[in-house]
């Protein structure tokens, strides 16, 4: 049930405690011209209090009084937020119980300290009154903290939702440069207009179709989008792998067991093809060593992209799309990990497929 978050910035301790003072003084403020100027705060008729019942002394001892116990109720409310719970309501039910039982402990500590420091003997009835006004009193101090600090927690929420959104849109812009400067580098632009040129010499139909599935692909690269389907993600990758299966021949085979109840489901953009990418990238892929890339979904809703390692003997320049660089834009977006395996012969990462109906 217990886990320990990261301190709440909009808590600390300077906050506090001028949250308590605010809350403190002001309560009594209210009080204190309540007394001076009767109901007339509240009502239209004014009944003004009689002439030297106003004591400054115990207003202001009332006030620092306050000023503690509020404090201690701050203190509980930060602790129980730095608390993760299964529920929510849960720790709602923890910091209402345990702000009043605090609260309670105080008033009667408070309303009890003057009579026990003067030691005289109150009238029969005077006790229950004190502590029963004093309790009401300080109950609604209680409420009024539990509700500044849900306020304040959720308007962080608020801000934290809203800096992680724009966090995650610079990760995308970052991404599609990178990929678009990827596809369209010295490299990748001379082996792929390379081969259409041997292909238009000899089969005219083949170097159209590949001219298609180029254009696909950079399509693909050059959407502007925060999510995409499974299925939209699949044409771009279906392109580039027919493109990086006429460079290579039977070289290089995809295994491709795509559950179509999955297409629905949401991926990150160009994130099935970026690791499609990787695999081609850093492993040999010859006719002693042919590589295959296999792409297959899980009936739990993960798709897994695996291929056998093969490293080459002189690793080629990263700058795609690397594999830490999409794992902090899946914890952004959906707040779920993509899960790395390297045991040596098999490098596997499995994304998580996201039902947009949930």
């Amino acid at each position: 049930m217990i886990k320990r978050k990261n301190t709440l910035p909009f808590l600390s301790m300077r906050n506090l405690l001028l949250l308590s003072l605010a809350v403190s003084v002001g309560f009594h403020l209210l009080f204190s011209l309540s007394a001076f100027f009767g109901d007339t705060l509240f009502f239209s008729e004014p009944k003004p209090m009689p002439e030297g019942k106003f004591n400054f002394l115990r207003v202001l001892t009332f006030t620092a009084c306050s000023f503690i116990m509020v404090f201690f109720v701050f203190l509980f409310n930060k602790r129980m937020l730095r608390i993760d719970f299964k529920k929510n309501y849960i720790r709602l039910i923890w910091i209402v119980v345990g702000s009043l039982v605090i609260t309670a402990a105080f008033s009667v500590f408070f309303n009890f300290l003057p009579i026990w420091m003067e030691r005289f003997e109150p009238k029969p009835g005077f006790m229950p009154r004190i502590i029963r006004n004093g309790l009401v009193k300080d109950f609604l101090l209680a409420a009024i903290v539990i509700l500044i600090v849900q306020l304040l927690k959720t308007l962080h929420e608020r801000n934290q939702i809203t800096v992680e959104n724009e966090s995650l849109r610079a990760e995308n812009i970052t991404t599609h440069y990178e990929a678009l400067k990827s596809q369209m580098d010295p490299h990748f632009m001379f082996n792929s207009l390379n081969t259409l040129q041997s292909l238009i010499g000899m089969d005219a139909e083949k170097a159209q179709s590949y001219v298609q599935e180029l254009s696909q692909v950079l399509r693909s690269t050059l959407q502007n989008k925060e999510v995409v389907t499974l299925e939209q993600e699949m044409q771009g990758v279906h392109a580039y792998c027919n493109l990086m299966q006429i460079r290579y021949g039977d070289n290089l085979k995809f295994d491709f067991q795509v559950d179509p109840k999955f297409l629905p489901y949401q991926v990150l953009p160009l994130s099935v093809q970026g690791l499609v990418e990787n695999a081609i990238k850093h492993n040999v892929i010859s006719g002693k060593q042919p590589l295959q890339v296999s792409i297959v979904t899980e009936p739990t809703g993960v798709l897994k992209v695996s291929n056998p390692i093969q490293p080459k003997i002189m690793e080629e320049p990263g700058n795609g799309i690397g594999l830490a660089n999409l794992a902090e834009r899946y914890r952004l977006k959906w707040d779920v990990e993509v899960e790395i395996v390297n045991d040596g012969n098999c490098f596997e990462v499995t994304l998580p497929l996201i039902d947009s109906k949930e």
